[in-house]
């Protein structure tokens, strides 16, 4: 009685949270993960300039190596953030831990030549969980610049230094994207204009000391490389990443590019768009472990206007506890009989603050519902999985959950405007039920005794072949629908010469 009451309240309050839904990442779905825009990093730079109640430009933490960040190089025009390189050949004074020749030891205040000024601006706001997307257009010159978006605490060392009961992090970063890089697989594997790389970077306690953790030297744990189908000098595409307590994910142009254990990146970071010198502009100082600049080769052609990253937007979002059925279409497509057994794909994000807790439904529960135009009637039966609680599954999945159908009237049974839904909802640890945004309405339940369920179409994985003698292939049939009483399927081979 307790679950039909809150089933009921929901279904009174549900049309204002779809009205309020307008706004999402690209490539996800209305009707599923509940999205709260995030305004002091969200910003379409329609303004005429940067916000300074948003934006910190040329930051002074950002003022290292070869780089030289100056607030002429980031400015908005014609509704765009544009970061521009400059080749001017300038000294600025730099903390040298090198100034000797040997990596690590106590720096001292040095004059350095360099050649090149660029931009960089970061939010004032900084974050930890969330989700993070922006519109960008590389720069022409290639190779020799990569425009980056990223994430990265700032503000260490954090007061937690000396907690026994956890590994301290001294530095977490994010990179979304770093584009145009022009790094190296090999000696010999250049990276083109279509490789980008999308990696983490953690400064971590080790034995006593503070070690950082690269990309190259733990490439499972941390580097994520991908090859475009696309040259992003070329035009706007959208770069994103969603950073969980469990798991960090990365998007290109809405399409899920890869994904990692969230092990280090619990830090508040700031977002920052910047660009940077690389191959070609700069040399690496082997003895020093940096990037230095590279006097050898000074390049003027071409700057500043072929050397402009721009940026359409940049949206942020928090995930609010979210559960949904997977492939809707298919459950109201299909009837079951009285007594069949109905698995359901139920998907859920516990949001980024948040996560599934045992509370009041023990994990992901899926209800079948009998509704009428005043909303629900009652519960009819259901299935919950315990196993959504645990450590790995609590932030976001799926779950596979099976409805008994014994007992359950037919639909035509049923009093007129009455109808059977499914409907799905956890407990969230913020103490909250979390319901569907919308039940799946229009379930179909006949009586078992009735007639067969016809099969509705018959597709094969793969969906043509060709074989040449005496090599075999294995084919696979998917029938619909899913519980169609003839589940037989006959191949026909036909020889041709």
């Amino acid at each position: 009685m307790k679950k039909s009451l809150l089933l009921a309240s929901l279904a009174l309050s549900m049309p204002s949270v779809l009205n309020a839904e307008v706004v999402r990442p690209t490539g996800f779905d209305a009707g599923q993960v509940r999205w709260q825009e995030l305004g002091n990093r969200t910003d379409d730079f329609e303004s005429g300039s940067l916000n300074p109640a948003k934006w910190q430009n040329a930051p002074s933490s950002l003022v290292v190596g070869a780089w030289t960040f100056a607030q002429p190089n980031a400015y908005v025009q014609n509704g765009r953030l544009v970061i521009e390189t400059t080749q001017e050949t300038h000294t600025r004074t730099f903390q040298d831990s090198c100034w000797d020749g040997v990596a690590g030891g106590p720096s001292q205040a040095t004059q350095r030549e360099l050649y090149y000024k660029s931009g960089a601006v970061r939010t004032v706001a900084d974050g930890v969980y969330g989700f993070y997307e922006a519109s960008i257009k590389g720069v022409e010159i290639f190779p020799g610049l990569s425009p980056a978006f990223w994430l990265y605490s700032d503000g260490h060392p954090f007061p937690d230094r000396n907690d026994p009961t956890k590994q301290y992090v001294d530095y977490s970063e994010i990179d979304i994207v770093e584009l145009q890089q022009a790094d190296w697989r090999s000696p010999t594997d250049f990276d083109d204009q279509f490789d980008m790389d999308h990696n983490l970077h953690a400064r971590v306690e080790e034995n006593g000391q503070i070690v950082w953790k690269r990309p190259k030297p733990n490439p499972e744990a941390q580097l994520l490389h991908y090859e475009a189908p696309f040259d992003p000098s070329l035009g706007f595409h959208t770069y994103a990443v969603e950073n969980r307590p469990d798991r960090i994910t990365w998007y290109v142009d809405g399409v899920e590019v890869g994904s990692k254990p969230n092990k280090w990146w619990h830090r508040p970071m700031h977002l920052i768009f910047s660009q940077g010198l690389r191959r070609q502009l700069i040399k690496y100082n082997p003895a020093c472990q940096r990037a230095d600049p590279n006097p050898d080769n000074i390049v003027s052609q071409g700057f500043p206007e072929k050397a402009r990253m721009q940026v359409e937007y940049v949206k942020t979002w928090k995930a609010l506890p979210s559960v949904w059925i997977e492939n809707p279409g298919q459950y109201t497509s299909t009837q079951y009989r009285s007594g069949d057994t109905m698995e359901v794909t139920v998907d859920y994000h516990g949001g980024h603050d948040f996560y599934v807790d045992s509370g009041a439904f023990n994990g992901v529960t899926l209800n079948l519902i009998e509704r009428n135009a005043s909303g629900l009637v009652r519960v009819v039966k259901s299935a919950n999985d315990p196993s959504t609680t645990n450590d790995d599954k609590k932030y976001a999945g799926e779950a596979t959950l099976s409805i008994n159908l014994s007992g359950v009237p037919a639909s035509n049974t049923l009093p007129n405007g009455h109808y059977y839904a499914l409907a799905a909802a956890f407990q969230s640890s913020n103490g909250t039920s979390i319901y569907m945004q919308s039940p799946v309405r229009d379930i179909t339940v006949v009586n078992g005794s009735s007639a067969p369920i016809a099969v509705s179409g018959v597709t094969l994985t793969p969906s043509s072949l060709s074989l040449n003698q005496g090599v075999s292939q294995t084919l696979s049939a998917n029938i619909s629908p899913y519980n169609a009483s003839n589940q037989s399927v006959v191949f026909f081979l036909v020889m041709m010469t």
